[in-house]
């Protein structure tokens, strides 16, 4: 072979190497491009499989939103927390974190069973009326939460007894409600913006008291006196009325064992029966102020009085109005007794309400000093005396 085909051969030797080595390469990169091309597609798949398991997780919590799954949806949810004040974030209609924690507060604000998922119930109280919340463009201020229990159920409730107290509360010929006690509460609840409830069905003034512990009423308006063991399970507002103890004294009896004493030496050490109404704060009131009498308990009032008049008891024990009341409206039976205010003695007519509302104390301290509510006997006579009872003294035979 010659020199010039020696050269020949060379090159094209060199050209079928190079050749080979640009094949491979071009092979190479494409092997790595489809591997790539393979990694990022599945790498889609198993983000779009993530998500899928999102959206499901979320909708799967969406329909736990509510026990009744289906009745609304989570951007309802949302505005109606948001109208309340409860729910500060965005309207995403995702029930997330944020969404949970305000059903959560929402419950407890009112006293339900704090779930964080809307049951029937909740959602009822969401769809009430929202006019009420105080609400500021992008923020929006909650009431503190015994407020706003009431604010959110719509209505006041007030507890008294299931028997009228004229002039406190009583029910005129129309079937209606009127009274001292009858007008603060009307006008508290005025004052919420909200309905009045009026529950009577505490027996005694200590089961009133009991309606309030256990959380049952909001308050007590029922002329109710100031105690101390009260006071050891409930709180009491300022007192709208403060009134001197009373006694009628069977005026037979009372000469036979005042053995010519004057009534006030009598009383300074008096060891006979006194009457006085079950379930009473005078229960308590006798024992300090008659440690050595015989407490005799009856059912009412009126109860009491029948029993002074028989001479089964020496002394009927009551504030004075109750003790004018007889004088005014009952002359003849007045007339079987000696009256008697107790100058040294007080009995301050307040409101109770739970030891926890605080924030609820002071509203209604506020509202009794700024409407001027607070008599005294004689003015409460002056006001509402066509309330006061006029029926005839068979009610005491």
């Amino acid at each position: 072979m010659n020199e010039f085909s020696k050269r020949i051969y060379l090159i094209v030797k060199l050209t079928l190497v190079a050749f080979g080595i640009i094949v491979i390469f071009t092979t190479f990169i494409k092997t790595e491009h489809y591997a790539n091309s393979v990694s990022l597609e599945a790498a889609e798949k198993i983000a779009e499989i993530r998500n899928t398991k999102y959206i499901q997780s979320v909708n799967i919590l969406d329909s736990q939103v509510t026990e009744n799954s289906g009745e609304y949806d989570v951007i309802q949810l949302q505005t109606r927390l948001k109208q309340k004040g409860y729910y500060p974030g965005a309207i995403d209609g995702i029930y997330g974190e944020q969404t949970q924690d305000a059903v959560y507060n929402f419950q407890i604000s009112l006293g339900l069973e704090a779930t964080a998922i809307v049951d029937e119930k909740t959602w009822t109280l969401l769809q009430g009326n929202t006019n009420s919340f105080p609400q500021k463009s992008s923020s929006v201020k909650l009431l503190s939460p015994d407020i706003q229990k009431i604010v959110d159920r719509g209505e006041l409730i007030v507890v008294m007894t299931e028997y009228d107290n004229s002039p406190f509360f009583v029910e005129n010929k129309r079937g209606e409600l009127e009274g001292l006690d009858i007008k603060i509460a009307r006008g508290l609840a005025e004052a919420l913006g909200v309905e009045l409830q009026i529950n009577r069905s505490a027996k005694t003034f200590n089961e009133v008291v009991e309606f309030v512990d256990r959380g049952q009423a909001d308050l007590a308006i029922s002329k109710l006196s100031q105690t101390l063991n009260r006071a050891k399970i409930i709180s009491f507002s300022h007192p709208y009325l403060t009134m001197r103890q009373g006694l009628l004294l069977n005026r037979i009896q009372l000469t036979k064992a005042a053995k010519n004493k004057e009534t006030v030496e009598f009383l300074r050490d008096f060891e006979g029966k006194i009457g006085v109404i079950n379930g009473s704060s005078y229960e308590g009131f006798a024992k300090q102020k008659f440690p050595k009498a015989t407490i005799v308990t009856y059912p009412s009032w009126e109860e009491v009085v029948k029993g002074a008049i028989r001479g089964d008891i020496l002394a009927a024990y009551r504030d004075e109005l109750e003790v004018k009341k007889i004088v005014i409206n009952q002359p003849n039976v007045a007339l079987n007794f000696q009256t008697v205010a107790l100058t040294d003695t007080q009995d301050p007519i307040a409101i109770a309400l739970p030891w926890s509302s605080n924030h609820l104390l002071e509203f209604v301290n506020l509202y009794l000093q700024i409407t001027n509510n607070h008599y005294s006997v004689k003015s409460l006579l002056d006001e509402y005396s066509e309330l006061l009872e006029t029926s005839s003294a068979d009610k005491f035979n």
